[in-house]
C-alpha cells in the first residue's frame, strides 16, 4: 500500500475512533450523569396499583353437598379518571383546529370547554349550598357512548348513579358501568378496549345460590360495598381499587369474616401518556403487567343443615301461604349417607339443625350482583313478607307452651293432684274458657298426662296458678325461651315469657291469677320463635337433656377443619325427676296415638310420632269477623330413639291438630323413609315461593293413609279467652329488612344521552374532516 493511502486510512480511523469517543461521552453524560435533570423534563411510564377482590369460600350442607358457588361474572368497569384525561386531551386538539378556523375569520367558533353541572347539598348546618363540578354523564357520553354502541354494547344506564359515583370517588374506585356481559359481550369487549380509553372489562366471581330459593332465609345473599366504610388507609394503597362483595344477610353476613377471600394485586405499566400498556408478548402475558399475585379463596362453611331435608321441608311447608318448620337432632347418633354409590356412617349430633324453612320465600339470585328496583319494590309490596325469616320471629305459642308449663309444676308436685276443667275458669269478672266450651262439654277432673292429651286449658289454668309464675319462668329459661339462640343469623327474636317485673315496667298494674293463666296456655304476652319450640320438643324428647340449636358443623379453611361442637344448655333430670319427665312424653304420644288426642291427624304407620298442638289468637280478625289464629305443632320421633323434633307453625291457621300435625307428620315420614330404604329423593332447585295471606282451615297431602283419621281437635274460635289483660306484642314482620345493593332503573340523562352525543359528534367531525 503507497505510504499516501496509508496516511488517509489512518486519518480517516483516527476520526471516526474520536467522533465515536465525543458521542459515547456525551451520551453518558446525558443518560447517567444529567439523567434526573432530563427525565424531570418529560413524561415517564409509571406504575399502578389494582387490587383484585379476593374469592369468596363455598357454603356447603352438613355432607358436602354445595349450596353456595362462585360462577364467572363479566363486566365492564371506567375508571372515570382516565376517561376524563382523554377527554381533556381531544379538547385540547379540538380547540386548536377551532382556533384556527376562529384566525381565518370565516365564522366564529366557541372554543369548546369541560362540561359542568350544578350539585345542590345541604352544609354542616343544614343550609341549602351549591357548586360546580365536572360533567362526567356528559363526558363519558362523548367519549365512550359512541363507540359502545358502534360494538354494540351499549346499555341504558341511571346517569345520577354515574355522577354519584364520581362526586364520591373519584377515579380511585371504578365504576361498573355494567355487571351483565355475556361471555360473547366480554369478548367483543375485550377486543376493543385499546379504542376506549379507561374502558376495562374483567372477569370476576358471581355468587351462584344452587338450588334458587331453597334455604333462602339461611343463606341470605351478598351485596356491594359500602365504600365508605373502607377505611382511607387501605384505600390509598392502591390507585385502582376494586372491592369485594360482602354479605347482606343470612349466612353470608353473620359469617363473612370466614367466607371473604384474601385480596390479589396487579401491577400495571402506564406509559408516558398516562394510559395502561395493554398489548401482550408472545406467550400472550401482557406486557404492561408487572406483577400479579392471585386473590385466594375464602373458607368453606358447612352448615349443619341436611340438603335433602331441607328440600323435604320446604315442599311440605308450601302447603300453607304463610309459616315456618324447624328440624332439630334432639340426639346423638350415626346415619348412613350416600357417597359415590356407597353408604358411609356419619355422625348427627344433638343440637343440629337439620332444616329450617320459611315460606313466602325469595330467590337469593335476583340480589347478584345487584337486585332490579323493580324485583326489590315487588318483595316490599308482598304483604305475605317474604324476606323475613319465621322460623326466628316469635308469636304466642299457644298449648305448645304447656309443655314447659307442665315440667315447671312437677318442680313443686302440682302434677301430682288432679285439676278441674269446669269449661274454664273465673278470675274476678272473667270467666276464660276451656276450647271445648263452646261445644257444650267438659273434660272433667283429670291429671297432667291426659291434660296434655286433651289440651285443657282449664286445667292448665288452674295448675298453672299451682305452679307459680317463678317455676314457670324458671324451667323456660333451662328450655332457652325468653333469649336468642345465639345461631349466626340475624333478626332472631328474643321471645318473652311476662313476669310480674315485666307488668310493672309496661304500666299495666300489679300482676294476677289470671296473667298467671294466659301464661300457662302460651298466650296473652308470652311469645316463642319456632325455633325455640322446635328446642323445647328436642329437650323432652332426649328426656330432659337440653342442647342450644346449632346452625354452623364446620369451617374448613385451606383443608383445616375446625368443627362446631354441641354446645349443652341444661340437664332437667338434676332438678325434674326422669319419671317425671317421661310422663311428660307419654302425654305427648297420647295427643298423637291415643283415642281423643288433638294432634291425631300426625299419626304415622312408619314411626311413632309424639306431639303437643298449639292454636294461638293473635289479636287480628279474620275478613269474616272471626278471631285470626295461628296453628302450631310440636312434635318428636321416633319414640324411644328420638332422631328429630320438628316445630311447625302456620300463620292464620284454624288449628294446629288440623294444619300443623299433618304437615309435621309429611316431614318426619318422608325423612326416616331415607333412613330406612337409603333412597334420596331428587332435589332440584325450588323456585320462590309469593305466599298468601288465605286463611287455611286444614292441611291434606294426596297420599297421606291417615285423611280418615277422626279426633278431638284444640281449635280455639276465639272463646278461650274472653279477654286479653296483657296484649299481644303484635311486632311488626317488615322491621330490620336486609339492605341488598338496589340497581336503579335507567332515568332520562341515561336514556336518551346517548341520542344527543351522536348529534355532538357527528358536528365535530364534519369540522374534523372525518
Amino acid at each position: 500500500m503507497p505510504i499516501s493511502q496509508h496516511i488517509r486510512f489512518c486519518i480517516i480511523a483516527l476520526l471516526i475512533v474520536g467522533g465515536s469517543s465525543v458521542l459515547l461521552i456525551r451520551l453518558f453524560a446525558i443518560q447517567v450523569e444529567r439523567h434526573e435533570e432530563y427525565a424531570a423534563k418529560v413524561p415517564g411510564t409509571s406504575e399502578v396499583k389494582v387490587r383484585i377482590p379476593g374469592v369468596r369460600g363455598l357454603i356447603r350442607d352438613r355432607f358436602g353437598r354445595v349450596l353456595v358457588d362462585n360462577v364467572a361474572r363479566y363486566e365492564m368497569q371506567f375508571n372515570l379518571k382516565e376517561i376524563l384525561d382523554s377527554y381533556k386531551e381531544q379538547i385540547e386538539i379540538d380547540n386548536k383546529g377551532l382556533a384556527a378556523i376562529n384566525r381565518k375569520g370565516e365564522q366564529k367558533v366557541e372554543l369548546r370547554k369541560i362540561p359542568l353541572r350544578t350539585f345542590q347539598f345541604q352544609s354542616a348546618g343544614g343550609l341549602p349550598r351549591k357548586r360546580k363540578e365536572k360533567d362526567m354523564v356528559a363526558i363519558v357520553s362523548e367519549v365512550v357512548f359512541p363507540r359502545l354502541e358502534q360494538i354494540g354494547l351499549f346499555k341504558e344506564f341511571h346517569a345520577g348513579d354515574l355522577q354519584r359515583h364520581w362526586r364520591t370517588h373519584g377515579g380511585l374506585v371504578p365504576y361498573t358501568y355494567r355487571d351483565d356481559l355475556s361471555f360473547n359481550e366480554y369478548a367483543i369487549a375485550a377486543e376493543h378496549s385499546l379504542d376506549l380509553p379507561g374502558v376495562n372489562v374483567e372477569a370476576r366471581p358471581l355468587r351462584r345460590y344452587v338450588y334458587n330459593s331453597l334455604a333462602s332465609h339461611i343463606l341470605g345473599f351478598v351485596r356491594q360495598p359500602d365504600i365508605k366504610k373502607v377505611p382511607a388507609e387501605e384505600r390509598r394503597q392502591w390507585e385502582y381499587y376494586v372491592p369485594d362483595d360482602f354479605g347482606g344477610d343470612g349466612i353470608e353476613a353473620t359469617m363473612n369474616g370466614y367466607l371473604q377471600g384474601k385480596p390479589g394485586k396487579r401491577v400495571l405499566l402506564k406509559n408516558e401518556k398516562g394510559r395502561v400498556v395493554d398489548s401482550k408478548d408472545e406467550s400472550g402475558r401482557g406486557i404492561g403487567e408487572i406483577s400479579y399475585t392471585a386473590p385466594k379463596a375464602g373458607s368453606d362453611v358447612w352448615l349443619s343443615i341436611d340438603l335433602r331435608y331441607q328440600y323435604i321441608a320446604e315442599k311440605a311447608l308450601r302447603k300453607v301461604g304463610r309459616g315456618a318448620a324447624v328440624v332439630i337432632a334432639p340426639t346423638t347418633y350415626k346415619t348412613l349417607i350416600n357417597v359415590a354409590g356407597r353408604q358411609e356412617e356419619h355422625w348427627i349430633y344433638a343440637g343440629d339443625i337439620l332444616a329450617m324453612a320459611s315460606v313466602p320465600s325469595y330467590d337469593p339470585n335476583k340480589f347478584i350482583p345487584s337486585i332490579s328496583e323493580v324485583d326489590w319494590k315487588r318483595y316490599l309490596d308482598n304483604d305475605a313478607d317474604p324476606l323475613i325469616n319465621r322460623a326466628l320471629k316469635d308469636h304466642a305459642p299457644g298449648s305448645t307452651f304447656k309443655i314447659p308449663v307442665a315440667l315447671a309444676g312437677i318442680l313443686n308436685g302440682a302434677d301430682n293432684e288432679p285439676f278441674k276443667c269446669d269449661g274454664g275458669m273465673l278470675f274476678g269478672k272473667k270467666f276464660m274458657k276451656c276450647w271445648v266450651h263452646s261445644k257444650g262439654y267438659n273434660h272433667g277432673t283429670i291429671f297432667m298426662r291426659e291434660a296434655i292429651k286433651y289440651s285443657c286449658n282449664g286445667y292448665f289454668y288452674r295448675y298453672g296458678n299451682k305452679t307459680g309464675i317463678r317455676n314457670i319462668q324458671q324451667v323456660a329459661k333451662w328450655m332457652g325461651l325468653g333469649e336468642r339462640s345465639g345461631i349466626p343469623l340475624n333478626n332472631e327474636d328474643p321471645g318473652l315469657v311476662p313476669n310480674p317485673e315485666w307488668k310493672l315496667a309496661q304500666g299495666l298494674g300489679a300482676w294476677g291469677e289470671s296473667d298467671t293463666a294466659q301464661v300457662s296456655i302460651g298466650q296473652g304476652a308470652t311469645e316463642a320463635t319456632p325455633l325455640q319450640m322446635a328446642a323445647v320438643a328436642a329437650g323432652v324428647a332426649n328426656r330432659g337433656i337440653c342442647y342450644k340449636p346449632k346452625l354452623v358443623h364446620k369451617i374448613v379453611e385451606n383443608g383445616i377443619e375446625r368443627r362446631r361442637e354441641p354446645v349443652f344448655r341444661f340437664d332437667l333430670t338434676q332438678e325434674i325427676p326422669a319419671g317425671k319427665i317421661e310422663i311428660c312424653r307419654r302425654g305427648m304420644w297420647d295427643v298423637v296415638n291415643a283415642n281423643r288426642g288433638t294432634g291425631g291427624r300426625a299419626h304415622s304407620e312408619l314411626t311413632q310420632i309424639s306431639g303437643k298442638t298449639g292454636t294461638a289468637q293473635t289479636g287480628r280478625k279474620r275478613e269474616g269477623g272471626e278471631n285470626e289464629t295461628n296453628a302450631w305443632f310440636i312434635s318428636f320421633a321416633p319414640y324411644v330413639q328420638p332422631k328429630l323434633a320438628v316445630c311447625i307453625m302456620v300463620e292464620n291457621g284454624q288449628s294446629g291438630g288440623g294444619v300443623g300435625a299433618p304437615i309435621a307428620k309429611q316431614i318426619i315420614d318422608e325423612i326416616l323413609l331415607i333412613e330406612k330404604t337409603g333412597i334420596d329423593p331428587t332435589v332440584i332447585p325450588l323456585r320462590e315461593f309469593e305466599g298468601t295471606l288465605d286463611f287455611v282451615a286444614h292441611v291434606s297431602f294426596d297420599d297421606d293413609p291417615t285423611e280418615a283419621f277422626v279426633g278431638e281437635d284444640d281449635g280455639d274460635d276465639g272463646s278461650a279467652v274472653a279477654a286479653t289483660p296483657i296484649p299481644d306484642q303484635g311486632h311488626s314482620l317488615k322491621r330490620r329488612l336486609p339492605s341488598p345493593t338496589i340497581r336503579k332503573t335507567p332515568d332520562s340523562r341515561g336514556s336518551t344521552k346517548s341520542r344527543k352525543v351522536r348529534q355532538r359528534i357527528r358536528t365535530l367531525d364534519r369540522w374534523r374532516g372525518r
